[in-house]
């Protein structure tokens, strides 16, 4: 099953899989100023899939586009964070990321493999995927 912007039905229905086991549960170590990181990681990858499961057409990718900016805008807020989380919470962020990782870059191969996509949200994209590897 493909939709028509190229992401198949099949790798957005994967993320939503993943990010339900990805809330809560995220250890104590994770905690800054009474925020869990794991938690703003769960998020931003709730608000990717959100962003990219609209997709339908060159208009909404247009108008997702922005949304991933302020993404990659919040992704450079944790990474900024991360260093200050203790050596166990720094492990626990990294496991994460790197159970993340994978899908996010089969996302942004899609769409950089899709004429038209590539051009609106591919940078985008590829700047995330280079977050998530901050975080490793």
């Amino acid at each position: 099953m493909k939709s028509r912007n190229g992401i198949p039905a099949a790798a957005v229905l994967l993320l939503a899989l993943f990010l339900a086991g990805c809330g809560g549960g995220n250890s104590p170590e994770m905690e800054l100023g009474g925020i869990n990181t794991g938690d703003v990681l769960d998020g931003l990858l709730a608000r990717t899939f959100r962003a990219l499961g609209g997709i339908n057409s060159m208009e909404s990718a247009e108008a997702a586009a922005p949304v991933l900016k302020a993404i990659n805008d919040d992704f450079d807020d944790l990474i900024y964070h991360v260093p200050n989380l203790s050596a166990k919470g720094r492990e626990n962020m990294s496991k994460k990321a790197a159970k993340a990782l994978p899908e996010i870059q089969d996302m942004a191969r899609r769409i950089n493999d899709t004429p038209g996509l590539s051009s609106i949200l591919g940078a985008e994209m590829d700047a995330m995927v280079e977050k998530i590897g901050y975080l490793l």
